[in-house]
């Protein structure tokens, strides 16, 4: 049986009540602690605090495109997508601020590689890695500059990525 499309939870933090249009694309979800999130298109965010039962439309910092979330512990989460567009959230998403990434390659998606090393990979061979817990970004371009559209660690501390090139091992400076 196909999911019912999200529906906001009653208001809290200020958050707009509004119903998700049927046409926004709704492109990662992700959960952080007993929360789920969804970053989707149109600068959407939604939240539900229900196990996905009830869904809240969060105030986005940013009208373009989200196509990743990555959870920070907590109350902290980072969401990305066009143009390079970073935000991070310390309050569940009920406010956000942008990080300067470094790039305008579109960003889709990100995995944690320790409680301190972050990366996230993206279009035009874009790996972008925080050993600050997300606070500042470096640019890792890949030299053949293929997209990447997603990455997920690997026992030797290295990612492997695949996009438009396959699969492939990034080797994180």
């Amino acid at each position: 049986q196909p999911l019912a499309r999200p529906r906001p939870a009653a208001q809290a933090g200020g958050a707009a009540e509004d119903d998700i249009p049927p046409d926004y694309h709704l492109n990662r979800i992700a959960a952080a602690g007993t929360r789920l999130f969804i970053a989707a298109e149109a600068g959407q965010i939604y939240r539900s605090d229900d196990g996905g039962a009830h869904w809240l439309s969060l105030p986005s910092p940013y009208n373009g495109s989200f196509f990743g979330l990555l959870p920070l512990g907590g109350d902290s989460l980072l969401v990305f997508g066009l143009r390079g567009n970073l935000f991070r959230t310390d309050d569940a998403g009920a406010s956000w601020r942008k990080v300067e990434s470094g790039s305008t390659a579109m960003l889709t998606d990100g995995i944690a590689v320790d409680d301190r090393r972050l990366a996230i990979v993206g279009l035009s061979g874009t790996v972008l890695v925080s050993a600050d817990a997300g606070a500042t970004w470096r640019l890792e371009q890949q030299a053949d500059r293929k997209g990447l559209s997603g990455a997920l660690l690997l026992p030797s501390g290295a990612l492997l990525a695949v996009g438009e090139d396959g699969p492939r091992t990034v080797e994180l400076q």
